[in-house]
């Protein structure tokens, strides 16, 4: 039963990601850009954050959530030899809530190896 109930979770989460009614269209580009996917994810974009005392400051706060089995779906290269997930300085394009697409490089990935989600951390390009 318990495998059963995991399969399920699964399935749940990447619908909620990726067709839950909060998705956005997100395009994730390869480091040489010789290699561009769309797909759905969960994107934000906000100026609160925490410092290391856990005061709040006026920071961006940018990521992603995306599906892994999307990125093996579209055949987008996502780990390294070792089988680690490696997404570091791929871009990431998606519009705000002004309409603007902006353009982000991720700074830090991490995958929920049991549920299949991969959060990626994200900083403004240059």
């Amino acid at each position: 039963m318990s495998g059963r109930l995991l399969q399920l979770a699964k399935r749940d989460a990447r619908r909620i990601i990726t067709q839950g009614g909060f998705e956005e269209n997100i395009e994730l580009v390869n480091p040489n850009e010789c290699l561009t996917i769309s797909l759905t994810g969960f994107a934000t974009k906000h100026w609160i954050t925490f410092d290391t005392d856990g005061s709040p400051i006026n920071s961006s706060n940018i990521h992603v959530s995306i599906s892994e089995q999307d990125l093996k779906d579209l055949n987008y290269p996502y780990r390294d030899n070792n089988g680690k997930v490696r997404l570091l300085n791929h871009k990431v394009n998606f519009k705000d809530s002004s309409c603007n697409i902006g353009t982000y490089i991720i700074s830090e990935n991490f995958p929920d190896e049991t549920l299949g989600i991969i959060v990626l951390i994200l900083r403004f390009s240059k």
